[in-house]
């Protein structure tokens, strides 16, 4: 029986564009384990999310954290929504260490278990398992947005709030809760890769306090700075500047009006 598997253009471009993302990833893993770090460059938020949990230890008032209002289930946001998770686990293991107050709220069933895994888990590995308390991690909704923000929005007004941190995609919907933090005075950290919200968060939480686009997904390497994330990092940084060359040399070659979809195509 002869079996014949047919690949599409896209699909190559998916499974070069996997490759390269692995190759560029080991290559930078291994000296990174060896112990030589690559320089990242100052993102401000990350450090401002860092005294935030360190004045929430210091007046024990409490830091509010979401994820991200998408679900895990491949909908659009799950990487979105998968990275803010990742990032939790890094808030969760500060607070945990600090005895800072972290209350999580999410917009997902499946998120929410996630959430609340992740942060029991944290407060286990730093021996604090009896300071874990099941209601510090909240379902909201489930996959509604507008609800879920105004629930945000309930949560940032029931008790003092040492700051408000949201990494994850939000839409335009975002601005209920970043408004009440504003008025409220809440300091914030947010972020999002959609496009309609980066603009409403600038707004409300200042320039240096929001991550925009792909500053998201960096966030566990700028936190934990494990080797892991920092290749991560690494290959997308190396990809990206192929990326660029490419359309570079797509644009030369459609001036000298040159075909490449032809000769890919072949």
């Amino acid at each position: 029986m002869n079996i014949s598997l047919a690949l599409g253009p896209s699909t190559v471009f998916v499974l070069i564009a996997l490759l390269a993302f692995l190759i560029f990833f080991f290559a930078a893993w291994a000296p990174i384990e060896r112990g030589r770090r690559p320089l990242l460059r100052p993102l401000r938020p990350f450090g401002r999310l860092q005294r935030i949990i360190g004045q929430s230890a210091e007046t024990g008032q409490t830091v509010h954290y979401s994820p991200g209002n998408a679900a895990l289930n491949g909908q659009p946001g799950s990487p979105e929504t998968l990275n803010g998770l990742t990032t939790l686990s890094s808030v969760a293991r500060g607070a945990s260490r600090t005895r800072a107050n972290l209350l999580v709220s999410a917009d997902d069933s499946l998120a929410y278990t996630t959430a609340a895994d992740i942060t029991r888990a944290e407060y286990g590995q730093a021996g604090r398992s009896e300071d874990y308390n099941p209601s510090q991690v909240r379902f909201i909704t489930q996959q509604d947005r507008l609800a879920y923000i105004t629930g945000v929005s309930s949560l940032l007004k029931e008790q003092p709030m040492a700051g408000n941190v949201m990494i994850g995609q939000f839409g335009s919907e975002y601005l209920l809760a970043g408004d009440r933090a504003n008025r409220s005075g809440i300091p914030q950290v947010v972020g999002s890769s959609r496009y309609e919200a980066m603009p409403l968060m600038i707004a409300s939480a200042g320039a240096d306090n929001t991550l925009l686009g792909e500053e998201i997904f960096a966030a566990p390497a700028y936190l934990d700075r494990q080797p892991a994330h920092l290749a991560s990092v690494v290959a997308q940084d190396r990809i990206r500047v192929i990326v660029i060359l490419l359309i570079i040399a797509g644009v030369i070659a459609a001036t000298l009006g040159v075909n490449i979809g032809d000769y890919f195509l072949r």
